[in-house]
C-alpha cells in the first residue's frame, strides 16, 4: 500500500516512536499491493561500510558542492547528540575521506 507519511519524516517519526527508521518499513519479502516483493535494504551509519556508502552517495549527488560543517552533517543524517557511536562512525569516516582527498576540509568545512 502507498505511503501514508512522507519517508522524509521517517527519522522524526522513528524518534517519537523511539524505534528505528527500519522498524517504520515492511518486513522482508513483504508482498506488495501488486504482487511484487519489497526489497528491504537496512543500512546502519554504525557500521563503516554502510555509513561510506551513505557519506560517498551525498557526495555524488552534489551534497558537498556547497561547504558543510560536521554539524551540518550530522543534521541532514538526523544523528542527534544522543547518537554518539554514529556521529563517531561519520567523522572517523570523514577524517578517512579528506585524508584520501576524496574530501576537502577547509575551516572545519566539508567540501568535494
Amino acid at each position: 500500500m502507498d505511503a501514508v507519511f512522507n519517508p522524509i519524516d521517517f527519522p522524526s517519526i522513528a524518534t517519537a516512536l523511539d524505534w528505528e527508521i527500519h522498524d517504520l518499513l515492511p518486513p522482508d519479502n513483504f508482498p506488495y499491493s501488486d504482487g511484487t516483493l519489497v526489497d528491504k535494504v537496512v543500512f546502519s551509519l554504525s557500521k563503516p561500510s554502510d555509513a561510506e556508502e551513505v557519506i560517498m552517495g551525498m557526495k555524488d549527488i552534489g551534497y558537498f558542492k556547497k561547504e558543510k560543517s560536521l554539524n551540518d552533517i550530522f543534521e541532514h543524517l538526523y544523528l542527534t547528540e544522543n547518537m554518539s557511536e554514529k556521529r563517531k562512525v561519520i567523522t572517523e569516516l570523514l577524517e578517512k575521506l579528506v585524508s584520501n582527498n576524496v574530501l576537502e576540509l577547509n575551516n572545519g568545512k566539508y567540501l568535494a
